[in-house]
């Protein structure tokens, strides 16, 4: 993705509200001086572009009928805070710590594609130093760092091996290595989403292209020529293949666009590892401490009805593999959390035990059954079960940074 950002911005707690009676208009600042933000199918209203060095708030609204988020950008587009998932008729709060004044960029995006409905805002005041992280969250955070590197240069190598394959025409070995290499990025996602242009361009599904009208690029492009669509798997409803899409595979899905396909896969990986190889990479530690959660609501979210690997169906690999990385970065932190409270400590320890059995009862070979094999009633058991570790989860980075 782009260089790394000189300006320290750390992004805080996300909540998601009930749904509320929401009024056409933008609503204006609350006492706590948050900036409205009212996102709706083709606007991003903020009720005030004008803010101070500190604590930056914002109150984010979805009055369209689409599923949207809220970034914030600071130099070379780096993501420096972000709202995901909120959908219609919800709201999300998002806090940043902005340390050096100037512009910042924020976007709300529409049906999360594309680059967004983009606008400024301008930070007045005196530099600020970042506040003070306790010595042993940074300790956690550096050794965090040795294992997203360490995936990283897995993901490296193992897609190298994917891309022969492909290349070679040789789809049934590509096919068999899928949702392994895709291991490797869905354990540090939370890392590789800081970078606002590579983790598109590896991650993106046909939704992100606008109906086709943004190029299709990444996992999910060379999945589409390996499982190329069903007549019975496509529809508009959760999971599906959209009719454009498969419209547009019919048209274009041929042995040279699998090479290319797979050539620019490789290359942005390998640009996503030569970033985070760098001896000054960091990441901010509130990336750090929400990563747990951020790791098991990518499930909730965006994967628990089938819409990630719609093409093969291998979304149990990317399940436990977001499971894998959340364990780990609880690991990193379970001596500082279980010395404020264990019995948190024992709870997380128990419904990771839960949601990794319900997930391996799907083990077959060395993986999974496809998710088609998976019912709705069992969809909907593994997600309450996502859902009450997310829950418990939240309470993470409060009491770590407290």
């Amino acid at each position: 993705m782009n260089p790394r950002s000189s300006t320290a911005v750390v992004l805080l707690a996300l909540t998601v509200s009930a749904p509320l009676l929401l009024a056409g208009c933008t609503s204006k600042a609350g006492s706590d001086g948050a900036i409205a933000v009212t996102s709706s199918n083709d606007a991003c209203d903020l009720d005030g572009t004008d803010a101070q060095t500190g604590d930056v708030n914002f109150t984010v609204t979805n009055n369209g009928s689409k599923v949207t988020e809220f970034y914030v950008y600071g130099n070379n587009n780096r993501v420096l805070g972000e709202v995901e998932n909120i959908g219609p008729g919800l709201s999300g709060n998002l806090t940043v710590e902005v340390t050096d004044p100037g512009t910042y960029t924020v976007a709300c995006k529409p049906g999360m594609v594309g680059t967004g409905i983009r606008e400024e805002i301008t930070v007045s005041g005196e530099k600020k130093d970042k506040e003070e992280v306790p010595a042993d969250v940074n300790a956690a955070k550096e050794r965090y760092l040795d294992y997203v590197r360490g995936q990283v240069a897995g993901l490296a190598a193992q897609a190298q091996i994917y891309v022969d394959h492909i290349k070679a025409g040789q789809l049934d070995e590509a096919r068999a290595m899928f949702g392994q290499v895709r291991t490797f990025y869905e354990r540090v996602e939370p890392v590789a989403e800081s970078f606002p242009d590579l983790d598109p361009a590896i991650d993106m599904r046909w939704d992100d292209t606008e109906g086709g009208e943004q190029p299709f690029t990444g996992f999910h492009r060379t999945e589409r020529i390996l499982w190329p669509p069903q007549a019975q798997e496509v529809g508009e409803g959760p999971g599906q293949i959209a009719p454009d899409d498969a419209a547009d595979a019919t048209a274009n899905d041929d042995q040279a666009a699998a090479d290319t396909a797979a050539g620019e896969l490789l290359a942005n990986i390998n640009s996503l590892k030569d970033e985070v190889d760098k001896p000054d990479f960091t990441f901010e530690t509130r990336q750090f401490v929400q990563g747990p959660q951020a790791l098991i609501d990518e499930i909730a979210a965006t994967k628990v009805g089938g819409e990630e690997d719609r093409y093969s169906h291998t979304d149990l690999w990317d399940f436990a593999a977001n499971v894998d990385g959340a364990e780990t970065l609880i690991a990193e932190m379970q001596p500082i959390i279980s010395a404020k409270d264990q019995a948190l400590m024992d709870r997380i320890t128990a419904q990771f035990a839960d949601v990794r059995t319900a997930i391996d009862q799907y083990r077959e070979g060395d993986g999974y059954v496809t998710y088609t094999q998976v019912s709705d009633a069992e969809r909907k058991e593994l997600s309450n079960k996502i859902d009450a570790l997310s829950a418990t989860l939240s309470q993470v980075p409060g009491l770590v940074l407290s």
